[in-house]
């Protein structure tokens, strides 16, 4: 164990330890009840359990009632340390509409039932507080930029005041005050993720398309692209390798003489452009696959599900995809595996298949230019989703100072070493006995008579590219073969072999990065009142985002379509606050992002070792919030702007009553409003009130929770 986790443990084991003086502890607390319900009816992102996106919808329902009991415990810690001093708080909560594990008590989340515990000393010139705690840096409305030593809990995405939100972690805060007049604030703390919806729960293999927080009001199109049950590449993968499985076993492994072709020329087959639907057996309602396999008649095997000549193909690989769990053929029943209408892996007719970009929304789309060798390597795979803590030195280390001028200008400054509150997700292969699996690239020209079935004559292509890039995955310099384990290629007989399954896994991990900021404010006396004009700033290094490669994804090379690099961050907030007629305060806030290694190309062919793919497309940094099939996997803003309005005013005979707004706008046209008021029924219960509205383009961070628009009202009791 390091000695950074050893100091935080010695802490942990300071606040509990039974020779502290609890009998003279005052015990405070209040118990507060929330119930929310929809002010708009539809389909969360997320909820969606069919490609058709019909189940699910909800109406103006309630999801929340949630009672809440806060107690405080506070009283002195003497046998500790001289002077010394405690406290801690227990949230005891139940929600009986909250699904899967938000309905009670979760370590590291807003729900957590102990959330705060520490001890208060002085130590020579030091003021030391030590155990689980949460310290604030920034003070910027409705975001986080410089506090950012504890995580944030986005289950409810920035629905919940900071103070709650904000996840509490064992920590050792010191702070002294210096001759200048300045201060120095040391941090040490532990390192844990944000709590995002959809994110964090590590499964076993996804076949069953399961997905821990499917059906949470608050997931966004990002995390639905990962672990989503329709859109989630962790679910698409393993129905994609059912559907090139079967293809593996209807064609003897090897779909004869069509391994070079690829998924647009297979779905572009109409029986014109050169071929002879007759002579090359390619006449989807012709053959039945009855009087024993021939590979010709390959293609016969569409007529048994429905296909016809002009329409047939896409239908016919969208029914081999979603509705059809086994095929009776002449090499004995095929077993496909029941994707029951669950990924959205091909759109259903011809007509709607879009080639590679435009308004592509389906894998197969994406995956125009995949060829039918590459899926060979694909057949039967798995997914895996793993959540990885920091190891080893797993601490944050923070310093700041703080001072003010003689005129008045209070500024600060401050550094942070830490692990990315906002996690990151990296792909890689494995192989079913868990040994790394490297993608190896090899390309092929086209000719224009190339001929793609063994027994038939020449076949014009129409692959736009006149030339492929095929994927193979290799062990330790060897081709892995998935169909051997399940199929002879010569006889398409069973093989109880070594499993050779292909398994792509999905990584969770939190980056290290470091953080340089900075802090002002400044009052100015006006004819009104005292205007504060204030700013922070903040350059990160380091720090993940993701990265779609569109010809990467267009061969089948899932590892390099989406990865995360790294990109520095410069961030700054400036606001101003005035209060005006009665007591009403105003404040108003430009924040801008500004990515320092933002990727933006055209025409580029992905190379994996010396070689460069035949297929080019763009690659770029994507909207880690956004990025989704249904808006062309959506990429990032450069230099992306929010603006935001706060109101804040007391009411009521004696202003005992409160009601707060803030408005804020993205750029793109994404829009967020929530209005909260707090009335004083007695000196001990309020009664709140609160309605959140998104709206704007479906592709920004606000405008795509439109469905989750909600009201909520609670009652608090304090004793």
């Amino acid at each position: 164990m390091k000695k950074t986790n050893i100091t935080l443990s010695i802490a942990l084991a300071a606040v509990f330890s039974s020779s502290m003086a609890f009998a003279e502890a005052e015990v405070t607390g209040k118990i507060v009840h929330e119930s929310a319900k929809f002010t708009t009816s539809g389909i969360g992102i997320g909820a969606a359990t069919t490609r058709t996106q019909t189940a699910n919808s909800h109406g103006k329902d309630n999801f929340k009632q949630e009672t809440t009991a806060k107690i405080y415990i506070d009283g002195d810690a003497d046998e500790l340390h001289e002077g010394a001093t405690y406290h801690v708080e227990l949230n005891l909560m139940k929600d009986g509409k909250a699904l899967n594990n938000y309905d009670s008590n979760e370590s590291y989340t807003q729900r957590d039932a102990l959330r705060e515990a520490y001890v208060d000393m002085e130590q020579g010139d030091w003021s030391i507080r030590a155990g689980k705690q949460q310290v604030v840096w920034g003070t910027a409305d409705g975001m986080k930029l410089l506090d950012a030593i504890n995580p944030t809990d986005y289950s409810e995405m920035a629905q919940n005041q900071m103070e709650d939100s904000r996840i509490p972690v064992w920590m050792i805060n010191a702070e002294t005050d210096v001759a200048d007049g300045g201060s120095w604030q040391a941090i040490l703390s532990e390192a844990k993720s944000n709590k995002i919806a959809g994110l964090g729960i590590s499964s076993g293999k996804a076949r069953t398309h399961t997905n821990g927080d499917s059906g949470n009001a608050f997931i966004m199109k990002g995390v639905d692209t990962i672990t989503g049950k329709v859109n989630g590449f962790m679910n698409l993968a393993p129905a994609m390798g059912q559907v090139a499985r079967f293809f593996g076993q209807a064609g003897g492994g090897q779909l004869p003489g069509y391994t070079g072709a690829t998924v647009y020329e297979f779905i572009n087959n109409d029986g014109t452009s050169g071929v002879d639907s007759a002579s090359e057996r390619v006449d989807f309602g012709t053959s039945d696959f009855t009087g024993g396999r021939d590979a010709g008649d390959f293609f016969g095997l569409c007529g048994q599900v429905g296909g016809t000549n002009g329409t047939g193909t896409a239908n016919c690989l969208s029914r081999l995809a979603n509705d059809i769990d086994t095929i009776q053929t002449g090499a004995g029943e095929l077993t496909k595996g029941s994707n029951s209408e669950v990924t959205n892996l091909i759109q259903t007719t011809q007509a709607e298949f879009s080639q590679g970009s435009g308004d592509a929304d389906t894998v197969f789309e994406y995956m125009d230019q995949a060829t039918f060798a590459t899926f060979d390597s694909f057949a039967n795979l798995d997914t895996t989703y793993k959540v990885v803590s920091p190891s080893g030195d797993s601490s944050n280390k923070g310093l700041r100072y703080k001072n003010s001028t003689e005129s008045g200008l209070n500024w600060s400054i401050n550094y942070l070493n830490h692990y990315d509150a906002n996690p990151y997700v990296d792909l890689s292969w494995e192989d079913a006995s868990g040994n790394a699996l490297t993608p190896v690239y090899s390309n092929a020209a086209l000719n224009s008579t190339s001929t793609f079935m063994s027994n038939t004559g020449a076949y014009t292509s129409k692959n736009t590219n006149a030339a492929t890039t095929t994927i193979t995955l290799e062990r330790n310099g060897s081709v892995i073969d998935p169909l051997q384990n399940h199929i002879t290629r010569s006889t398409g007989a069973a093989n109880l072999g070594v499993d050779t399954t292909a398994n792509l896994i999905f990584t969770e991990k939190l980056n290290r990065i470091n953080s340089f900021g900075g802090s002002f404010d400044y009052s100015i006396e006006t004819e009104l009142s005292p205007v504060v004009f204030r700013g922070e700033f903040l350059y990160d290094q380091d720090v993940k985002v993701p990265v779609v490669d569109r010809a990467a994804l267009r061969i089948g090379d899932l590892e390099m379509a989406l990865r995360s690099e790294n990109a520095d961050f410069f961030k700054y907030v400036l606001g101003a606050d005035i209060t005006v007629m009665t007591n009403l305060m105003l404040s108003g806030q430009i924040i801008q992002i500004r990515n320092l290694d933002y990727i933006d190309e055209s025409g580029r062919a992905p190379t994996r070792g010396a070689v460069t793919s035949n297929v080019t497309g763009v690659r770029y940094t994507a909207d880690s919030a956004t990025l989704h099939m249904s808006n062309g996997l959506n990429k990032a803003e450069e230099n992306k702007e929010f603006y935001s309005l706060f109101l804040s005013k007391p009411f009521g005979a004696s202003a005992e009553h409160r009601w707060n707004n803030i408005f804020m706008f993205e750029e793109n046209g994404g829009k967020w409003n929530r209005l909260d008021a707090e009335f004083s029924i007695d000196d001990d219960t309020q009664a709140t009130v609160e309605y959140n509205k998104y709206w704007g383009d479906a592709n920004t961070q606000f405008g795509q929770l439109e469905k989750s628009s909600n009201i909520q009202v609670g009652v608090k009791y304090s004793f």
